[in-house]
């Protein structure tokens, strides 16, 4: 079975009690798009942590540390995925993303060609028009019950799972 690994990030700024947004884009290979946080792919030879690291950089600006794992999201592709667009739907297969959270930032903010960089409450994000389960999402980087969430690539649905199953 193929694996492919991603990772997530989400940047508070303690002083402002905002978070970094990302107004994602629609791109032809992946049509999931609105307010999520920054992230991206694991590349060969690179820890998760440190694709963390990276993407953060190439995204933002922004150089971060003190990364603290909250939990994963996983999806599962079935052997026929309803959706062939999305470059990560390979017929039976994981998708599985590795988040994030920090409060350890410096450098410039600047957007890049995956979407705009925003900072936003919480509230105001969730009011801006979320990327697809970025709720689930969410409640994996905030409620310490909540490890990971789980779905099938295709039904619309992300369940979270609690930590007592």
């Amino acid at each position: 079975m193929k694996c492919t690994l991603c990772n997530m990030c989400m940047i508070e700024d303690t002083a402002t009690g905002r978070v970094l947004v990302q107004h994602r884009l629609p791109k032809a290979t992946n049509p999931w798009c609105g307010l999520t946080f920054p992230g991206g792919h694991v590349e060969a030879g690179e820890s998760i942590t440190a694709s963390t690291v990276r993407e953060i950089r190439e995204e933002t600006g922004l150089t971060v540390s003190n990364l603290r794992m909250c939990g994963v999201v996983e999806w599962e592709v079935p052997e026929k995925p309803q959706n062939t667009v999305w470059q990560d739907n390979i017929p039976n297969s994981k998708y599985i993303v590795f988040m994030f959270r920090t409060t350890t930032y410096a450098g410039e903010l600047n957007s890049s060609a995956e979407g705009k960089m925003e900072w936003m409450t919480l509230d105001e994000m969730r009011k801006g028009g979320l990327a697809p389960h970025m709720e689930e999402y969410i409640r994996v980087l905030l409620e310490d019950d909540v490890p990971q969430a789980y779905g099938i690539s295709g039904s619309g649905i992300l369940k979270v799972v609690k930590g007592n199953v």
